[in-house]
């Protein structure tokens, strides 16, 4: 009965050798004994007559002191004494955590253990100079709902291109991405580049948390260099239970801009501020200036809130510009109402707010002051048009007046002249002369022209009567009448002749 047994087991053997249990070999080889801190360390993992993959082999030993970056595989398969064995290379790029003597534990495989590794990590080599990290937060005590600001700095000589860290791991805490920077420092005489990361932090808890940082990438001719940071623990303080969530912590900055010293009557204007302070949201401004309340004089309109600027900030103080829009519902001298804006003071540990003083505005009737500009308006065109009419009138009469005396100075005849002399200004006169005595009362007898109108008399019923006489009388009379015309100008003006 045995035999009949073992004869097909023996039988299924002959057929299939890939079933009979082969011992499995595993070693173990890294690249290098002694490297600097933040060089990749290339290890490579080789089985032979595998029969799962060496993805299967637990690193979590291994990640204490090195960070896996990437793990490869490559298998090949070979017939060896009739049957085909697989052999599997698994090649891990290794990053180490810290300086020091660092070894890489056993790996099990399949009931088999690698050996053990030891390698030397240095601070700096020739090829990689050293680097220095330095973290901090702003607040030495930090209040729940409280941001403050956690920079990481990192020195190096200038040669690495550094790729901005993503986003730090803190559990229980809001986070904000703030602007990158770049600057020069020596340190103790020596020259390093500084490049400046920040995050706005907000824990959202009370007790203790750790802030963990991603590993930090930089390409160096090529080569990745990977470093790791140590941890950050905060201790956030409680804040009293009984505080509104959209109650900022720490004081708010106000910027009220100047409000205009008079507004119009059922128009709206602006009431603009600006807000900055740190953990203060839109929302959290909105609600408290949700307390401001319409009056019978003042009708108020939900506030706009918006960033004072998009761009990413150095420090986790943020701005709001606040537009608070009201209509005045009277005129006259009207008083704006004080707004209050409370946050708490860790200091005091109280409750307190910021005032925001109300202005003054004189409000107007802006129809009455339409009436008012139409009336000035058309009083200015009236004296406008009188003006005008003055000026022409005055122009016509100096016109005439110089057609009058140039008919007076051409005049070549007694007759001719007498005519021109009665002609000239008759247009002041009552009523029109008929002779030469009461053309001279016009002008009050001046003694001048009594003498031109007596040597004309004379001349024209002279016997002698010449053209040359005349002519020199008609020229005399002229600039006698030019000059009597110039002073009554003069007297109508107010000036002297």
């Amino acid at each position: 009965m045995v035999k009949k047994i073992w004869l097909p087991a023996l039988l299924l053997c002959a057929a299939w050798p890939g079933l009979a249990v082969a011992d499995v070999r595993l070693t173990i080889r890294a690249d290098k004994k002694t490297m600097a801190l933040g060089e990749p360390l290339m290890v490579e993992l080789k089985a032979e007559d595998v029969r799962e993959p060496l993805s299967s082999i637990s690193l979590d030993k291994l990640k204490q002191d090195f960070n896996v970056y990437g793990i490869s595989s490559n298998v090949q398969s070979q017939s060896k004494k009739g049957r085909s064995i697989s052999s599997e290379t698994m090649t891990l790029t290794l990053y180490p955590l810290r300086a020091g003597k660092l070894q890489l534990p056993a790996l099990s495989y399949r009931g088999k253990n690698s050996q053990a590794l030891v390698v030397s990590v240095l601070e700096s080599s020739q090829q990689t100079s050293r680097v220095i990290f330095r973290t901090k937060l702003d607040t030495t005590r930090l209040q729940v709902r409280q941001a403050a600001t956690l920079t990481l700095e990192i020195y190096d000589d200038g040669s690495p291109q550094w790729t901005a860290p993503r986003e730090i791991v803190a559990a229980g805490a809001h986070q904000r991405r703030l602007a990158e920077s770049q600057r020069e420092e020596t340190v103790d005489g020596t020259r390093y580049t500084v490049h400046h990361y920040a995050w706005a932090l907000m824990p959202l808890r009370e007790g203790g948390m750790t802030v963990e940082f991603p590993m930090l990438d930089a390409f160096k001719f090529g080569t990745r260099l990977r470093y790791a940071l140590a941890p950050l623990w905060i201790d956030a303080a409680p804040v009293p239970a009984y505080l509104p969530v959209h109650v900022p912590v720490g004081k708010p900055v106000v910027a009220v801009d100047p409000l205009p010293a008079e507004a119009a009557l059922e128009r709206p204007v602006n009431w603009t501020f600006a807000v900055q302070g740190s953990g203060i949201s839109a929302e959290g401004v909105g609600k408290l200036l949700s307390a401001i309340r319409s009056s019978e004089s003042l009708r108020f309109y939900p506030p706009m809130i918006s960033a004072a600027d998009t761009a990413r900030t150095t420090t986790a103080t943020q701005t709001l510009l606040v537009t608070l829009p009201f209509v005045p519902l009277r005129s006259g001298m009207l008083q704006l109402p004080e707004i209050n804006l409370p946050y708490y003071d860790p200091a005091s540990g109280r409750v307190e707010a910021v005032v925001i003083a109300g202005a003054r505005i004189e409000v107007f009737n802006p129809l009455w002051q339409t009436v008012q500009k139409v009336a000035a308006g058309l009083l200015l065109l009236l004296g406008a048009a009188g003006l005008g009419y003055w000026l022409l009138k005055a122009f016509r009469r100096a016109l005439k007046r110089r057609k009058s005396l140039l008919a007076i100075s051409s005049a070549t005849s007694a007759v001719e002249l007498q005519r021109a002399l009665l002609k000239f200004d008759r247009a002041t006169a009552a009523v029109q002369c008929l002779t030469l005595q009461q053309w001279l009362q016009l002008h009050h007898g001046d003694e001048r022209l009594a003498a031109v109108v007596q040597k004309l008399t004379s001349v024209q019923y002279g016997a002698d009567e010449t053209d040359t006489g005349v002519n020199d009388l008609a020229r005399e009379a002229a600039c006698l009448l030019k000059k009597l015309s110039v002073r009554k100008e003069d007297s109508r003006t107010g000036k002297r002749p």
